[in-house]
């Protein structure tokens, strides 16, 4: 333990961002704004060597357990590391085995699968995307998959409940871990990490597990993860600079709420409608495509949207996913908006593990630009390019950075109101090699490993594509936004695309 405690940390622009969505989901569902990662352990994990670890990393890092607070009305939120609680605030809870393929009834959940025939665990069903469904047209397509069977069999129910639940970041209470040995074919283990979406973003809670696994693996290694004390996580080598002067920066910012502006003339309509008081209810499904399915995929993506930006191909998929949803309710949006995080911390290193360094890239796609998948990844190719051109991913940050002197509530309001209560179409994420430097964990293999984001009511809908061993598509959406009908066709339409 550290002889002296240091300095309160201030949140970046990016946490104070999620801040003001986490207070707005606390007033409109009830819950907090979470994010999850899984990972699927092989046979051999040492759970209290796991729970070891916990403690001695959790009593080497104060942010792991510290409270944020402003320390007014106005100003940067802060972590008080220097007020950290106990190491026992990271909780590390295991839970009785679940076996594999286990079948629950048509209304139980597995992490929000729903297991009645058809749906996305159905152990080793087959279907054919129908035209219809995939295509809106009647020429068929003559795909045919497994229902998103992982060999693995389904996820505990447990890890989707734990994303409607709430954390008190005042108290430091940030991160907790589920654990759940799993039975049948490939018995392993199945963990789920679980925190307050300020604490890692996804690109930090992936370093993480790479810190976990060596730490594991050497006993001697230091449990400290180093902390950028830039002044506000954005200006410090760790993570891409902006410029110093604050003019310079309110212009930026000013850029990037115009760019917003201009993409309310044709206004997103999600999925779920706009944001509304209601109990938040998220579930999600796992569809995995292993071997030579995996390999084709992600081969394709490669080919059509090109190697160094292969999520534009993903980003294509999702968005014509839930335009066949929409196809189907008979009420085509004005356009899609949809925005893609990224990663400012600089190439081709670790930069900081703790707190939020991204900035977002939105794209508006309209209903014409969406029907044919080569010329909607060609749309957002040229999208992309107008906007490194312009530097509003930095206008982003500069934009985000404004947002930890304002109240909360202000800044959630100010961002909905521009598209008349609606946010976005939906969320998207890209994880190219999920936790690639991570191999074992506590004396068991990692299988297979993906990010499982929140969304607010409204949207409603994410998708998270990420590489391990093959392609894991996570979709989160909130219960009742979108029907058991329309989930199926939209894994139909998601696999249509994927295999060509």
């Amino acid at each position: 333990m550290a002889s002296s405690r240091p300095d309160p940390l201030p949140l970046t622009g990016a946490d104070c961002f999620l801040r003001a969505f986490e207070a707005e989901v606390r007033r409109s569902a009830g819950a907090s704004h979470l994010s999850q990662f899984v990972l699927r352990l092989g046979a051999g994990f040492d759970v209290d060597a796991f729970r070891r670890l916990i403690a001695e990393v959790a009593e080497a890092n104060e942010i792991m357990r510290a409270p944020i607070r402003r320390r007014a009305i106005f100003g940067p939120p802060l972590y008080r590391l220097d007020r950290p609680g106990p190491a026992s605030r990271v909780v590390v809870e295991t839970h009785p085995a679940q076996e594999a393929g286990a079948r629950r009834g048509p209304d139980a959940d597995a992490a929000g699968y729903a297991h009645d025939a058809g749906t996305a665990h159905g152990a080793g069903d087959r279907v054919t995307v129908s035209a219809g469904a995939a295509h809106g047209s009647g020429d068929p397509v003559g795909v045919s998959a497994t229902a998103g069977a992982s060999r693995f069999g389904p996820l505990p129910e447990l890890f989707g409940r734990r994303l409607n639940g709430r954390m008190d970041a005042r108290r430091g209470r940030l991160l907790r871990f589920d654990i759940v040995p799993r039975l049948g074919p490939v018995p392993g283990t199945d963990i789920a990490a679980t925190w307050l979406h300020m604490l890692f973003d996804g690109s930090g809670s992936e370093h993480f597990i790479e810190h976990l696994a060596a730490c594991s693996a050497d006993a001697q290694r230091s449990r400290v993860i180093p902390i950028d004390r830039g002044d506000n996580g954005i200006s410090s080598p760790a993570v891409a600079a902006l410029p110093a002067a604050a003019g310079v920066r309110g212009k930026m910012a000013g850029q990037w709420q115009a760019y917003m502006n201009g993409l309310a003339a044709r206004p997103p309509r999600s999925l779920a409608g706009p944001l509304r008081r209601q109990p938040q209810e998220l579930r999600y499904r796992q569809l995995r495509l292993d071997g030579e399915e995996g390999s084709a995929a992600i081969a394709r993506a490669k080919k059509m949207a090109g190697f160094l930006t292969p999520m534009l191909f993903y980003l294509a998929v999702a968005i014509r996913a839930h335009r066949a949803v929409s196809i189907r309710r008979g009420a085509l949006p004005p356009s899609w908006v949809v925005p893609l995080p990224v990663n400012m911390r600089p190439k081709g290193g670790q930069g900081e593990i703790f707190r939020t360094h991204v900035s977002l890239l939105w794209f508006q796609v309209t209903p014409e630009q969406a029907q044919d998948l080569p010329a909607l990844i060609e749309v957002l190719k040229e999208q992309r390019l107008e906007a490194i051109r312009s530097k509003l991913v930095e206008a982003g940050v500069a934009a985000m950075d404004f947002a930890r002197i304002a109240p909360a509530r202000l800044y959630s309001h100010m961002a909905r109101r521009n598209f008349g209560g609606e946010l976005a179409s939906f969320f998207f994420a890209y994880t190219d090699l999920f936790a690639a430097g991570a191999e074992t964990l506590c004396g068991a293999p990692i299988l297979d490993g993906f990010h499982v984001p929140s969304v607010p009511t409204s949207p409603g809908s994410a998708l998270v594509f990420c590489l391990r061993d093959g392609l894991d598509v996570i979709h989160v959406h909130q219960r009742g936004s979108i029907t058991e009908d329309e989930l199926e066709l939209m894994r139909e339409q998601i696999l249509a695309d994927l295999h060509g």
